[in-house]
């Protein structure tokens, strides 16, 4: 994993030296979030999971290789939470500085300067915090410690541009790292967010 995510910062870097037109923007968004949390005998998101509240702020980069197509790389701090009815509420909440590289494809031009487009890529995460009501857990890649520090997950989505500056977007991410070091039993922890997004754009 440690070489794909070098794979990726890679790509990244040249397709932003890569001489085409580019548009910096500024984002932010809400978002429902939910933590996986199963192994071979239960599924406690199914049984007792409950979606919890996300949000992000940060930047992204969208470069355009022609009137339809562009790559946008971003950097987004985001917090997610989710709990779960164990006889008492349990409450989780994680602190993401992420990088989501999605490609964009632009499909229909409609009248007033609107265009609608649906994204797909990747997302790379550094997991910053992580609390269990109020107890901190520990991360990184001993089997002692709670959670991995990396986490990987695939977006898809759709949204509208207006006026060539101003972005709005539905996406999904869902997590595909499993984020336990304790593998015993099978168990597994997984992250997912769906998003709202706004973007506005300068430059180009």
């Amino acid at each position: 994993m440690k070489n794909l995510t070098k794979v990726l910062v890679l790509m990244t870097v040249v397709f932003v030296s890569y001489n085409a037109t580019a548009q910096f923007g500024a984002k932010g968004g809400l978002g429902i979030s939910s933590l996986l949390i199963k192994d071979n005998d239960d599924n406690l998101t199914a049984e007792f999971g409950n979606a919890g509240f996300s949000f992000h702020v940060g930047a992204g980069y969208e470069i355009d290789f022609n009137d339809q197509l562009s790559f946008e790389p971003g950097m987004l701090f985001t917090q997610k939470k989710s709990s779960f009815d164990l006889n008492n509420l349990v409450t989780f909440n994680f602190t993401y500085l992420e990088m989501p590289l999605n490609m964009k494809f632009y499909f229909i031009d409609l009248d007033g300067d609107i265009r609608l487009y649906g994204l797909g890529g990747g997302s790379l995460g550094f997991l910053l915090s992580a609390k269990r009501d109020n107890t901190k857990l520990n991360i990184g890649s001993k089997t002692n410690d709670d959670l991995k520090a990396l986490d990987m997950g695939i977006n898809f989505g759709a949204g509208a541009q207006f006026f060539e500056a101003l972005n709005v977007d539905l996406s999904a991410s869902i997590g595909v790292t499993n984020l336990s070091n304790d593998v015993r039993n099978g168990l597994k922890n997984k992250n997912s967010v769906i998003r709202l997004t706004v973007t506005y754009q300068f430059g180009g």
